[in-house]
C-alpha cells in the first residue's frame, strides 16, 4: 500500500549491519534498587551487600540504556535509645493519682459547729479587749504609814532577837470603775532581804472604786536568829538606826459587775525602812517620817 515506505526501509538497512556504523552513546545515570543480599550475621551494622552485575543488552557487554540494576545499599543505622530510668521511690508516694477520687468533704454539721466555736472565741476575745480598753485596770498603790518596835530583847550569845513589830499599810484603789478584791494575804518582816523573821496571815478584804483602806497588823519575833550585820545596832546597846523590810503578798482580782479579771499574784515591797532607837539600852524603836511609798509588783 505504501511502496515508498517499503523501498525506503529496504534502502536503509539497520545501523548494526553497516560496516562503518558508530557505537551507541553511553548510557545515562543508572536507576535501580538496593541489592537484596543476605545480611551478615556477624556484624549487621557494618555490612555492605554486594551488587549484582548490571544486565547487558547484547553480546558485546554494553549496558542497556534505561535499564535498572541493583546497587549497594548503605548499612542500616541503629540508634540505641536507652530506656528512661524508673521514677524515684517517693514519686509513687508523694504524687496523687490525678484520676483518684478526692476524699469526701466533712459533714456540713461538723463544719458549722467548728465555725460557731471559732466565732465564739473571737467574739469573747474582742469583747474582753474592748472592756479592758474601756476600764483600763490600774494596779493599787501601797505605802507604809507607821512602824514601831517594842519589847526588843537581843541575846549576843546566840544572836537571837525577840520583839514585836507593829505596822500600818495604806492601800489605795486608783480605779474609778473597778473593785479590787484581795485574798490569801500574808505579811512578813525581816532585817535582811533574804529571810523573814516573822510571818502572819491577814483577813481578805475588798476595795471599791477610789477607795483607801488601812491595814494594821502585828508580827511577833521570839528568839529568832539574826545575822551579825543586821544586828549591829542591837549589839552596841547605844541606840542608833536599823533598817527593816516590811512585805505583803496577796491574790488580787479586778471586777465590775459580771466582768472579772483572772487571779493575779501581787507583792508589796517596803524595803529599807529606817527605825530609830530612843536612847541607850532602849527597848523600843520607831519609824519617823511621812508615809513611805512601797513598790507593787502585779
Amino acid at each position: 500500500m505504501h511502496p515508498a515506505s517499503s523501498s525506503s526501509s529496504a534502502a536503509h538497512p539497520p545501523d548494526g549491519d553497516r560496516p562503518n556504523a558508530k557505537a551507541p552513546p553511553p548510557p545515562g545515570p543508572a536507576m535501580g534498587y538496593p541489592a537484596n543480599a543476605a545480611p551478615n550475621p556477624g556484624n549487621a551494622s557494618s555490612a555492605y551487600y554486594a551488587a549484582a552485575p548490571p544486565p547487558v543488552a547484547n553480546g558485546n557487554g554494553a549496558a542497556a540504556f534505561g535499564v535498572a540494576y541493583p546497587y549497594p545499599a548503605p548499612p542500616p543505622h541503629h540508634h540505641h535509645h536507652h530506656p528512661p530510668p524508673p521514677p524515684p521511690y517517693h514519686h509513687y508516694h508523694n504524687h496523687h493519682n490525678p484520676y483518684q477520687a478526692a476524699p469526701p468533704p466533712p459533714p456540713t454539721c461538723l463544719r458549722r459547729l467548728l465555725a460557731l466555736v471559732v466565732a465564739a472565741f473571737l467574739l469573747l476575745g474582742a469583747g474582753t479587749f474592748i472592756v479592758w480598753l474601756l476600764l483600763r485596770p490600774r494596779a493599787p498603790a501601797f505605802s507604809l504609814s507607821a512602824l514601831t518596835l517594842s519589847r526588843v530583847a537581843y541575846s549576843p550569845a546566840n544572836s537571837s532577837l525577840s520583839a514585836a513589830f507593829d505596822a500600818s499599810l495604806l492601800a489605795d484603789n486608783p480605779n474609778s470603775k473597778l473593785t479590787i478584791s484581795y485574798s490569801s494575804l500574808v505579811a512578813y518582816v525581816d532585817l535582811a532581804p533574804s529571810s523573814p523573821i516573822a510571818v502572819t496571815s491577814l483577813a481578805p478584804f475588798a476595795q471599791g472604786p477610789r477607795n483607801s483602806t488601812t491595814l494594821a497588823f502585828r508580827l511577833d519575833v521570839d528568839g529568832t536568829y539574826v545575822g551579825p550585820d543586821e544586828a549591829a545596832a542591837l549589839k552596841s546597846g547605844n541606840g542608833g538606826t536599823m533598817e527593816v523590810q516590811v512585805r505583803l503578798a496577796a491574790i488580787a482580782v479586778f471586777d465590775r459587775g459580771g466582768w472579772r479579771t483572772r487571779r493575779r499574784a501581787m507583792r508589796v515591797l517596803c524595803d529599807g525602812v529606817p527605825v530609830t532607837f530612843r536612847g541607850k539600852n532602849a527597848t523600843d524603836a520607831k519609824f519617823d517620817g511621812p508615809a513611805r511609798r512601797c513598790q507593787v509588783v502585779l
